[in-house]
This record gives structure tokens, sequence and C-alpha cells, in this order.
């Protein structure tokens, strides 16, 4: 297995050209995720909520039940709005805005991160179809058995970003949050933006998408996150990092927060802007996106030989932590990409 640094000195260079991200194509996704294009269903911010205090929101409401998405989905939404691009025959680089890469947000975002998150490990394998790298996270054993060893109050927990969700999201402008009803995970809103990421082997072409949990009434793309009391101690040191991170790819500017206590219930709502995060981050920004560009490009490199799966995988060993490409064997060869679903492009 070759290995890559994860030394944060080693990326503390000038912040790499990226982006700004530019959308090409937005979605929805309903109770049985079927794929619709357009922003129709998407939701708007419930602004009256918005630096509300002395408020009681139950974020355990309704637990018993709670639609989770069902798991293994992979690609399938995102090769969804692929395949509604072009006609049967189409060009996929070209519908693709000559890409390099196809992924899902979420993957970019824990690459980017590893630099400051050393107690994180992630595994993507990586396919090249018709000159295209889709990537595609896969479960590694240590997740796997954090997982299986998770906690009934974990498991709650787990689910109190949704219900936020549901108490700070209205259907319709001028409406009133439906929060009696049960809070599911299968309805989504979309967005696929593509950015091009410098790095020392050249500029990268990306495409990836990622949920959006609202607009506001101008239809800007908002993000809603919970914090426990305040934004104060550990949250500089990590979790500012991946709330920074899923807001910059997309291009998102605003994040609203509703800050809750140890029982689960939101007393406050305010807004954050993103450009304001890395002011008190323990982190630095240019380090996380100069290692992202330098794991891409490995993988673009590899990808240029052969057409083989590769892993790239993020693993704790006991000197600190290990980056590492390597080729998938042959035989039972793990599903990347279906290129059933990528037949009519």
């Amino acid at each position: 297995m070759e290995t890559l640094s994860v030394n944060t000195r080693d990326y503390d260079k000038a912040f790499p050209a990226f982006g700004p991200p530019i959308s090409i194509g937005e979605y929805t996704l309903n109770e049985e995720r079927k794929v619709t294009l357009g922003r129709a269903e998407a939701r708007y911010l419930y602004a009256a909520l918005v630096g509300g205090s002395a408020l009681r929101l139950d974020l355990s409401a309704g637990f018993e039940t709670f639609r989770k998405k069902p798991d293994g989905e992979k690609l399938n939404a995102l090769l969804a709005w692929i395949c509604t691009q072009s006609p049967p025959g189409g060009h996929l680089k070209r519908c693709l805005h000559e890409a390099d890469f196809v992924s899902w947000r979420g993957m970019l975002t824990k690459i980017a991160a590893t630099p400051f998150s050393m107690d994180d490990d992630w595994m993507f394998e990586a396919r090249k179809v018709h000159d295209v790298i889709f990537l595609l996270e896969r479960e590694t054993e240590a997740q796997g058995l954090k997982k299986g060893l998770m906690t009934p109050r974990e498991h709650l927990m787990t689910y109190w970003g949704f219900k936020f969700e549901q108490y700070a999201t209205i259907a319709e402008l001028g409406g009133q949050p439906s929060t009696a009803e049960p809070v599911s995970q299968l309805d989504e809103f979309g967005v696929v933006v593509k950015s091009q990421l410098q790095t020392v082997d050249g500029p990268l072409q990306l495409v990836y998408s990622g949920e959006v949990d609202c607009i506001d009434s101008a239809g800007t793309l908002l993000e809603l996150k919970t914090q426990r009391q305040a934004l104060t101690g550990g949250f500089w040191r990590y979790k500012s990092l991946k709330w920074w991170i899923q807001s910059f790819l997309l291009g998102v500017r605003t994040i609203v927060v509703g800050f809750r206590d140890d029982a689960g219930y939101v007393n406050k709502v305010d807004t954050v802007a993103v450009n304001d995060l890395p002011k008190q981050g323990q982190w630095r920004g240019n380090v996380c996106f100069n290692f992202l560009g330098h794991v891409m490009a490995k993988v673009k490199f590899i990808g240029e030989a052969n057409d083989q799966y590769k892993y790239i995988q993020k693993r704790k060993v006991l000197c600190g932590l290990k980056v590492g490409v390597e080729a998938a064997g042959t035989a039972g060869r793990p599903d990347a990409v279906d290129e059933a679903d990528l037949k009519n492009v």
C-alpha cells in the first residue's frame, strides 16, 4: 500500500485556487426515493424562529416514529440525476461539465478534514467510467464496530438534528412547521455543483452533490445545525471545521443553529456566518484543501493507468495516522458505480 503524508506542515501552503462552486442542478427525493428535478419540494426556513430565546423545542419528540434513510444507497440518487442530463448514447464527461471526479459532498468533507481529525477513519472506492472517476464511501471496520456499540441515548441524539429541521422549516412561505408528523430522512433536497481545485499536478474538475436543509425567502441555500449550549471550547477544535467544509463546498454562507441543553431541548436559535468560522477555528482551511487536492491528484494519477477499483483508506495506527492507496482484487469487486444506471448517458 502506498501511503500519503498527513502531517499538517506538508500542506501549510497558500490556499489552493478553488471554485467558486457553481450549481449545475437541483433535485428532490420523495418517500419512495424517486428523483424529481428542480427545487419545487425544497423547504423554507421558518424565519420567525431565528433570534428567538427562551424557547423549549423538544428534540426527542416523535423519535419512536422516525423514518430513517435505508442503508446502502451508494450513489443512486446522483446517478439518477446524471441520467436526466443526457439523451441515450450521450457523452458522460460532457454532460458532467468535463468532470474528473464525481462524489457526494460528504466524502470530500471527510478527506479534507483529515489533517485535523485524528480519531476518524474513512474509506472510499474509486472507479473510472468513461474517463470520469466516481468515488463512493465504504464503511470501515472501526465505523461498523462503533455503530454496533451505540447506546440508546446515542441513537436518540442522532435524531435530534432531524427533529430540529422539522421545527425550523416550512413547506410554504407564511406557513407553520408541521411538528406533529413523523420525522423522515426520506424527503431530501439536493444540489449538484461543479468546482475546480488547483493541485501541484494541475487543476481538477469536481462535480459533487450534497443535501441542503432549506432555503430562505430569497431562495438562498441554508444549513441547519444543533449545538450544545454555545460555540465554545471543543467546538472550535473540530466541529466548526466540519461545519465550515460542508458549507464552503456548496457555497452556503449562513448556518442556522439551534442551541440545546443536555436534555435535548432547544432554547435559542441564531445564525452563524460561514466565513467567520475560520477566524476562531483551531484548524487551517488551506491545509485541508491542499490535502484534499493531494489525495485527489493521487487518485487521478492511479486512474490514468487503469480502470480497476482502488481502495483509498485513512486509518489510525499506533504511530498516528496513515492514508493509503491500494488496488482492489478483481474477484468479488465492489460496485462503486452500477454501469446499468449509466446506460442512458
